[in-house]
């Protein structure tokens, strides 16, 4: 656990490395540009914008050699990713908001919203993103719904796939190849990719092809390598990864391009459920077990499909500059086989229990950008539309085989249809020689859900529909060339779920569904000063983030056959309130130091309480610090960054009786060399100094099967990897 001065000590690293450059800032230096598109659905300046919003370039990806979502985004303040092992990345976290109030895009296309039925042979996730196919990810936070719709409550996560002009280096025809090749020793996985991009007259295709084949993710060496709920060594298992993504463009002339996007991903997992061999559920008040579960092994297979075809129109008429429409298939598929023998009163032998979720989406979306010019000002406006027809569905079959029976399995919740639509409008209006930059935008989204019965749930329900208004207000002032100030006010929200609507249970209590819920629904403002020159940049920013009609859980006071009775309802109501600071410094440039040193630093500190129950969010992240020094040679030959993090302690639960985990510093090393202009070699040490943690998100809800060493991260591990761009 971190000492009680952990706080003034980070906050005295922060404004070492931010006052100093500032001195310098008044030298004539120009800013360091850094484009976004996710702020504004347009590509603008970071230092236009109106809020705090974070990106992560392929090529830091590539240096922090980053396999997934998760590592890419490890030192992003404000941002956590969450999940790991069999069910691998399950959702985004962003400032304390989390799971299906985070929207999550890739190329603008929704991906699935994460289920979790609560047993532990399914879950459908947002996952499926392969880190080798993109160019960036941005991650825009706070309320989004006014840019993005629902389930942007708490902000958005949005993955850019790479063009073919992300890979060629030339304006004219060209062909261009890459093979990069790496190793990571905390999963034993191997990874090659294979690019090709090329461009011909006026056409230009891309195709990156992605394999993978490794095992588990260890836990820390000490964990003891048992079975059973003794265990602390990670599952066994077998892990492979595949992942192909093509595209085509055409122009067809000066105000016409086409094209034709294709993208699938598959990870197969097989694990052997150790740590569950020999769990019991054990009869009320007897203490005899009434059944008991070994030889637990699973074969799953995840997937994703994307085909799409897209259309940029330059038009330059008094409507629109430009339209960008697409139109977008999307499959995802989360198959899951669960075998194990189960014994005791209620066992019934061999079984294996199948569990798929699957999400058929058809997505378009188009839109219009116009800029206008007026005496003192001009306008960037972007207006447009979306629909979304999303179907989801769930197929649960219980094989039991020495009973020789096959069942359907309860789900849960029904299949059922989804519908979104959307018409936004937005002006960012530039004042005072652009000095003062003011965003506007406003929103409106219907949607409906209409749930199906069958024979794996065969009650049928009410539609549930309704639609939201939302806005935005934002403005940057730039006081000088080198610093800004900026602010803004949004809001988001958030249409139920299938499982928030229809969710049903009866063993042991029943929960009872209720189709009338309305959406979730959050307030945010943020307030912020940034500064940028050759020394360097830096943003501080505070915000505070109010979440109303929350939907929860909660005892009706009933009962029913004997059991309690529960149900949902928009009861709960949340605030979220922190500030974070990021910062960049050359150092050679602030202190004379050798050339081509660097520093980074971040720091996020949040507090959330649910203010119905007066208790503390589970899901806001500690204080989180990283400290970074870094080197790159004159003509970028070889380099390497040091790269420091600390997490302070988490004992502020919403439930006393859940442990507190502790905090930690880790330190990373990463370094390149390049002997030749097209071919990089890099490798990386990670906890160096081998320390046992755990991350709050895997200890939030306690755990049970298992010993805590088995939620455990990685100790000290390694990495390298080749690239070779010709």
């Amino acid at each position: 656990m971190y000492p009680t001065n952990i706080k003034p000590s980070l906050l005295a690293c922060s404004i070492a490395l931010t006052l100093t450059p500032a001195a310098y800032a008044a030298q004539e230096l120009t800013a360091l540009e850094e484009v976004v598109v996710s702020a504004t659905r347009t590509e603008q300046a970071v230092k236009d914008v109106s809020s705090s919003v974070a990106s992560v370039s392929s090529q830091s990806m590539e240096s922090q050699l980053a396999t997934d979502p998760q590592q890419a985004l490890k030192y992003t303040p404000g941002v956590e990713v969450q999940g790991h092992g069999r069910f691998g990345i399950s959702d985004y976290n962003i400032r304390g908001t989390e799971g299906d109030k985070i929207k999550v895009m890739v190329d603008g296309v929704e991906q699935a919203s994460p289920y979790n039925p609560g047993a532990t042979e399914q879950r459908h996730y947002p996952g499926t993103v392969e880190v080798d196919s993109l160019t960036a990810i941005e991650v825009n936070k706070g309320p989004s719904s006014t840019l993005y719709g629902s389930d942007a409550l708490g902000g958005a996560v949005l993955f850019k796939t790479k063009d073919p002009s992300d890979v060629l280096v030339t304006d004219g025809n060209e062909n261009r190849f890459g093979i990069k090749s790496g190793y990571t020793s905390a999963d034993e996985t191997f990874k090659n990719t294979a690019t090709w991009a090329m461009r011909q007259d006026d056409l230009e295709t891309l195709l990156i092809v992605t394999y993978a084949d490794g095992s588990e993710t260890e836990t820390h060496g000490s964990g003891a390598d048992v079975a059973g709920g003794e265990r602390g060594a990670a599952d066994p298992a077998d892990k492979k990864i595949g992942n192909l993504l093509g595209k085509v463009y055409y122009r067809l002339n000066d105000n016409h391009r086409i094209g034709l996007v294709a993208e699938y991903y598959q990870r197969r997992y097989d694990e052997q459920e150790l740590h569950y061999d020999g769990y019991s559920i054990m009869m009320p008040g007897s203490g005899m077990p009434m059944i008991t579960y070994a030889d637990n092994y699973n074969k799953d297979n995840v997937s994703r499909l994307r085909v799409g075809v897209n259309h940029e129109w330059t038009m330059s008429n008094v409507m629109a500059d430009s339209l960008k429409w697409s139109l977008n298939y999307q499959q995802s598929d989360s198959e899951y086989k669960n075998y194990d023998t189960s014994t005791g009163m209620m066992g019934s032998g061999k079984r294996m229990r199948y569990r798929d979720a699957g999400d058929d989406l058809i997505q378009f979306d188009a839109q219009f950008d116009k800029l206008a010019e007026f005496a003192n000002s001009y306008h960037q406006f972007t207006y447009g539309l979306t629909y979304i027809h999303d179907q989801f569905a769930l197929d649960n079959t219980d094989y039991k085989y020495d009973l020789g029976t096959v069942t359907p399995g309860s789900t849960g919740v029904p299949d059922a249809t989804l519908q979104k639509w959307g018409l936004f409008l937005q002006d960012q209006a530039f004042f005072l020689d652009e000095t003062l930059v003011l965003t506007a935008g406003v929103r409106y989204d219907g949607f409906r859900t209409d749930p199906e019965a069958d024979e794996q749930f065969d009650t049928d329900y009410p539609s549930n529909s309704e639609d939201a208004i939302t806005g935005k207000l934002g403005a940057v002032y730039h006081i000088s060339n080198h610093f800004s100030t900026f602010a803004q006010i949004s809001q988001g929200f958030k249409a139920p779920s299938v499982e928030d609507l229809y969710y049903y249970y009866n063993q042991g209590a029943i929960f009872n569904p209720n189709p009338d819920l309305k959406a979730e629904k959050s307030l945010a403002y943020e307030l912020g000063f940034r500064g940028y020159s050759d020394v360097g940049r830096f943003e501080i920013s505070a915000f505070y983030n109010d979440y109303t009609d929350f939907i929860d859980g909660y005892n009706t006071g009933e009962q029913q056959d004997g059991k309690d009775v529960y149900t949902t309802e928009n009861i709960a109501n949340a605030e979220i309130y922190g500030i974070e600071f990021s910062s960049t410094v050359n150092l050679d440039a602030a202190f004379n130091a050798p050339r081509g040193l660097y520093s980074k630093f971040s720091v996020a500190y949040a507090e959330g309480r649910d203010k119905d129950k007066d208790v503390h969010l589970d899901s806001v992240a500690p204080l989180t610090g990283v400290v970074g020094i870094g080197y790159d040679s004159l003509n970028r030959n070889y380099g390497g960054l040091v790269n420091v993090t600390m997490v302070a302690s988490k004992d502020d639960w919403s439930d006393e009786t859940v442990e507190a985990v502790s905090g930690y510093t880790l330190v990373d090393l990463t370094a390149y060399y390049r002997p030749i202009n097209d071919l990089t070699l890099r490798a990386g040490l990670f906890n160096a100094f081998d320390k046992k943690y755990w991350l709050y998100s895997d200890m939030e809800s306690g755990y049970s099967t298992a010993s805590r060493d088995f939620y455990s991260q990685p100790g000290r591990n390694w990495g390298v990897s080749l690239d070779y761009q010709f």
